[in-house]
């Protein structure tokens, strides 16, 4: 009897647990504030002493810094050009971001910084799969530049604080 009662006691359990699970549904809309770890490979076009045209793509992670979020352990990969007049640089690019649960979200931005050294911008969020189809939102965020551990490669690590809408 004892062992039957434990059984029914446990799988009660269980199915409590279980359903609050499942049914925990993605917030609608809220906020991020996390880090991004990006690296990458660049192509520079110098334009006499004080001008470059460099083009670069990149892959990493993004963690939210509550351990949980829409973009929790998201995949990262980024695009873009970046223009540099005597050291100051303007950059534009694009990025699709794909969290854990496989959906897509694609996002543009834009910065300015110093050459080598940091950046600070903002991005928009431009669509999405899946759940993430009609996106809205976006947010801003401060690059530093970091050592690389391969020559001829770029590491950053960016802090972002934005927010979304999901319709």
């Amino acid at each position: 009897m004892k062992k039957a009662l434990t059984i029914i006691i446990l799988t009660f359990f269980f199915l409590v647990t279980a359903a609050t699970v499942f049914s925990e549904e993605m917030a609608k809309e809220g906020s991020i504030s996390g880090k991004t770890y990006l690296t990458g490979t660049f192509k520079v076009l110098p334009l006499g002493k004080e001008f470059l045209q460099m083009n670069f793509e990149g892959t990493g992670i993004g963690v939210d810094d509550s351990g949980k979020g829409i973009f929790h352990n998201a995949a990262i990969h980024i695009l873009g050009a970046l223009r540099a007049v005597k050291g100051t640089t303007e950059e534009t690019g694009s990025m699709v971001i794909t969290p854990p649960d496989g959906g897509k979200v694609y996002a543009n931005y834009k910065a300015t910084g110093t050459l080598g050294k940091d950046a600070k911008g903002t991005w928009t969020y431009v669509g999405g799969t899946e759940k993430y189809v009609g996106i809205e939102g976006g947010g801003e965020f401060t690059r530093y530049s970091l050592q690389s551990a391969t020559k001829g490669m770029w590491t950053a690590l960016s802090l972002t604080k934005g927010n979304y809408k999901l319709p």
